[in-house]
């Protein structure tokens, strides 16, 4: 009984919001905004990519109120929408740490290249390969496989005799470690600029 009284208070409250009330909005806002936070918190391990992908959720969800499917309720499309949020937003992260790894591994030295690009290539790669040897072990050595080997994740699952879907969890895990030592260390340099 308490739960079908719920779903009509959100039905109900949805429709108001499809038809652009502000106080309705707001109800929801104050309903599901913590909730949405410790979600996306728990997946992307930072309190400002949280509160982006909370802020982002609900700018889509007024923006798009007239057309989205609000049959099954915010809730539910709430969840959705930040589900794809940070689905969104990990694997953009991992193509940026790709990018990294595939310019470490570029060791050309081309004539186009200047000196000082050079050596700022090489201190990226040796910045890196520092903070590889600093993640646990499997990470550790998954990340030097893909650097220092160029393997794919079914050659390294095959090599270490473990499954794939390990490979790519580790390897994420190990990205967004990388990802927040290098955030540090721009940190630090910012500040000392």
């Amino acid at each position: 009984m308490k739960h079908t009284k719920y779903l009509e208070i959100d039905t109900q409250i949805a429709q108001q919001l499809k038809f652009g009330d502000e106080e309705a909005f707001t109800a929801i806002f104050r309903q599901y905004a913590r909730l949405l936070f410790a979600l996306a918190y728990r997946y992307l391990k930072s309190v400002e990519a949280a509160e982006d992908a909370v802020q982002f959720v609900f700018m889509r969800l007024w923006e798009k109120r007239e057309v989205l499917d609000l049959s099954n309720g915010v809730r539910s499309l709430l969840y959705t929408m930040l589900k794809n949020y940070i689905l969104n937003e990990l694997r953009h992260q991992t193509v940026t740490y790709e990018k990294l790894y595939a310019m470490a591994q570029n060791r050309s030295d081309s004539t186009e290249k200047t000196e000082t690009e050079r050596m700022e290539q090489r201190e990226m790669e040796l910045l890196l390969r520092k903070y590889i040897g600093e993640l646990p072990l499997q990470k550790k050595i998954i990340c030097r496989m893909k650097l220092d080997e160029g393997l794919s994740n079914q050659e390294i699952a095959d090599r270490m005799n473990i499954e794939i879907n390990t490979v790519k969890s580790h390897y994420t895990q190990a990205i967004k470690m990388l990802r927040e030592k290098m955030k540090r260390m721009r940190l630090l340099l910012w500040a000392f600029w």
